[in-house]
């Protein structure tokens, strides 16, 4: 219905509350309402009409008229809703400034401790990272940090959702080889990898199937627990490892892999 749809809108963008939406979207249409009235046309409970109304009038939806029986009456939407988004989007500059400031000055606050000579990851050199979001983290990290070689066997996220990543790497020197899969190439399309791959700054190859697609930056290495159920709901468990003897490994498995993969 067009007044539920009214109220959710109300609810979703304009911070009122369910019973406020609804006793705003019934002074719109009514034009002038008391609170006993307000009851009567709503799904406002009685008891809360006179609570809610001062609200709105707090809020600036709507305009009292005293009396023996306080009466009420919509501020006009669109001067209320423009007003809301312009208050709105100076609230949301404001916290935007804040939030800079305070990133700026936690990074000053934490130099010492990123700048000291302990290592950066302290003495482990194995970390689980669960979940999508975790993950993509992690491997902007990486590709920020890498300085000589990259190896990608990919097989559907890394290259597609990380290209600008991938790229700035490269443009910084890291050299670049990567596999990926059918589908994976498909996708990338008019990307720059493929740009950069017909210019010849990235090595390319695709291959049928990656039993165990892997990243590897320098002498880290990261890669995916097989675990479908896990990956269908975005939470899959990764390992990072950095050791030059895994390194190795994993590069053995990777060179595996280009000799099968055919160029794109």
């Amino acid at each position: 219905m067009v007044k539920d749809r009214m109220v959710e809108l109300l609810q979703e963008h304009f911070e009122l509350n369910l019973y406020e939406a609804r006793a705003y979207v019934a002074l719109v249409g009514f034009g002038v309402l008391t609170p006993a009235e307000l009851a009567s046309v709503s799904e406002v409970p009685a008891p809360r009409t006179y609570d809610v109304l001062r609200s709105l009038e707090k809020k600036g939806f709507a305009i009292s008229q005293p009396g023996k029986v306080n009466k009420y009456r919509p501020v006009h939407p669109q001067n209320i809703l423009e007003k809301f988004i312009e208050e709105w989007q100076e609230r949301v500059a404001e916290e935007l400034e804040l939030k800079k400031k305070a990133k700026e000055e936690l990074l000053e606050l934490m130099s010492p401790l990123i700048e000291t000579e302990i290592p950066k990851y302290g003495v482990e050199k194995v970390w689980v990272v669960r979940g999508i979001r975790n993950a993509t983290l992690k491997t902007k990290e990486m590709f920020e940090e890498v300085k000589e070689q990259i190896l990608l066997a990919d097989d559907g996220y890394i290259a597609i959702n990380l290209e600008s990543d991938i790229i700035k790497a490269i443009d910084n020197g890291a050299k670049a080889k990567i596999i990926v899969t059918e589908n994976v190439l498909h996708r990338l399309g008019t990307s720059k990898i493929m740009d950069y791959y017909k210019k010849g700054k990235v090595e390319l190859k695709v291959i049928d199937k990656l039993e165990l697609p892997m990243l590897i930056c320098d002498d880290e290495v990261f890669f995916a627990l097989e675990d479908m159920a896990a990956r269908y709901f975005n939470y899959e468990t990764q390992i990072w490892i950095k050791d030059f003897r895994v390194k190795a490994l994993f590069e053995g498995k990777f060179n595996e892999y280009w000799e099968q993969a055919k160029k794109a």
